[in-house]
């Protein structure tokens, strides 16, 4: 998703960086400086905003949050769900992650109108009927399921949901579930929920895409899918007048660096756009990208809760693009030195953005790793906050260190069921290995796997139980 108007023309960065080449020439991090440690948010030496506040990192956030109204769509839609039916319920809790799709400010209450109607994606063709883009082409409320797994060739043909009341439901396909090679899955329509996708755009396209992105869709859920590979960004949401987008339990990974971005080198995780209300983004790993994790634009409005950020160059970024206030709730992240990461360099900050406006922001229970790394620069800009300004209800954080497990062993497209390049991102996570790349070349190329099918017997009654027991499968309890 690139960002408007000349922002940040070639590059985040207002100085000289290394190349990727020149990264990978670099000697790794010495055994001293990989020591894990908890650093003071406002640079006085304390663990919270205000002195009263001062837990260690690995206690559980306990400040109450501060109410605020929560805007009210600015669209309508002609395709709406009226009377009972669906269970929604299934979506408030995840078997694998203590955040659940429901915990942002997206809700799935259009399922709970007259019941959807369940799709079948029989084929892995790119188009035409039984295809998953022919599936997302209907109208009506609906469910996708799959009676196959494999790989998805787009062909260059990115897809795109473009009606709204659509549940896209992965974990119905069978073992190795649905992977997305050459395009991207864009949202462009209201209601709507993705879940356990893979989407691996890489080089062979004509021009950047993100490999998941919501481009204008309001009321929107993407949990556990997973986004590698993509030539602008990993995954973004785009949605000024379209607020409450939730983005949980995702894998944001090796988005290509010198690759096919007209600015050059490119490599960046997720981009919050200009004036994005009520955005969510809870227990997403990114791993190996430059920056953005999240970059949180001018008048965004943004919870950033329990993810764990690794080898990255820059951390989460606010402001920039227009003046209007950018206010968010930073919160229990996990943020570990990799390859790109200099190890005194503040994670949280203003430094790459290209406008003035007022920057408010509570930061607060993040950990660093090494512990060398402060979590906000002394003299930022950012006004720090003594309560959070906005916060999902119902929703409850953890320490940043139980979310470092919990996320290395629940995000992904299917964490029970990973695939040799998510296992080898999550495993560089942990040993801190790898680095960044240039290509799907650099890693063995586009994902080769076996096309698997599964006749799939839909329940006439209970079906939020029916796609709980497939979640759990592909989660793991």
């Amino acid at each position: 998703m690139t960002e408007e108007s000349g922002a940040n023309s070639g590059s985040d960065r207002t100085r000289d960086r290394p190349s990727r080449r020149r990264f990978l020439t670099l000697a790794g991090l010495g055994g001293a400086a990989l020591t894990a440690g908890c650093n003071a948010i406002g640079g006085d030496g304390s663990d919270g905003p205000t002195d009263e506040l001062t837990p260690s990192r690995s206690e559980t956030p306990t400040p109450e949050p501060t109410p605020t109204a929560t805007p009210e769509p600015t669209r309508t839609d002609t395709e709406t769900a009226v009377a009972p039916g669906f269970d929604a319920s299934v979506l408030a809790d995840s078997p694998s992650s203590h955040v659940a799709p429901t915990d942002g400010f997206a809700d799935a209450s259009w399922l709970s109108g007259a019941m959807p109607e369940v799709v079948k994606v029989t084929t892995l063709d790119a188009s035409g009927e039984g295809s998953l883009r022919w599936a997302l082409d209907r109208p009506g409320a609906r469910v996708v399921v799959f009676e196959v797994g494999g790989v998805i060739d787009l062909g260059g043909d990115s897809l795109t949901v473009s009606r709204p009341n659509v549940f896209v439901a992965g974990q119905t396909a069978p073992s190795p579930g649905i992977t997305l090679v050459r395009g991207g899955l864009h949202v462009n329509a209201d209601n709507v929920i993705l879940q356990h996708l893979r989407a691996r755009p890489g080089d062979e396209l004509s021009g950047p895409v993100d490999a998941i992105g919501n481009d204008d869709g309001s009321n929107v859920i993407i949990d556990h899918c997973t986004a590698s590979w993509g030539t602008d960004e990993g995954m973004s949401t785009n949605s000024p007048g379209a607020p409450d987008v939730t983005l949980s339990n995702n894998l944001v990974a090796e988005c290509l660096v010198d690759s096919i971005h007209p600015k050059g080198d490119h490599s960046m995780g997720s981009l919050v756009m200009n004036n994005s209300d009520n955005v969510t983004l809870a227990g997403n790993l990114w791993a190996h990208n430059v920056g953005r994790h999240p970059r949180l634009k001018g008048g965004t409005s943004s919870v950033v809760a329990n993810n764990v950020v690794y080898d990255f160059d820059r951390g989460t970024n606010l402001g920039g693009g227009v003046s209007d206030e950018t206010t968010a709730s930073i919160v229990g992240n996990y943020y570990r030195g990799g390859m790109l990461t200099a190890d005194t360099e503040p994670v949280v900050g203003t430094t790459y953005t290209d406008a003035e406006g007022t920057v408010t922001a509570f930061v607060a229970y993040n950990a660093t790793d090494p512990s060398t790394m402060p979590v906000v620069a002394d003299g930022t800009r950012i006004e720090i906050a003594s309560q959070r300004p906005l916060w999902p209800e119902g929703f409850t954080a953890v320490g940043a260190d139980e979310a470092y497990e919990t996320v290395l062993s629940s995000a992904g497209a299917r964490p029970a069921d990973r695939t040799p390049h998510d296992e080898r991102i999550v495993e560089d996570v942990r040993d801190r290995s790898g680095g960044p790349i240039d290509s799907q070349d650099d890693v063995g190329g586009y994902p080769e796997l076996e096309p698997t099918t599964r006749e799939l017997s839909v329940p006439e009654d209970g079906l939020g139980a029916w796609l709980r027991e497939f979640t759990v499968a592909v989660e793991g309890n």
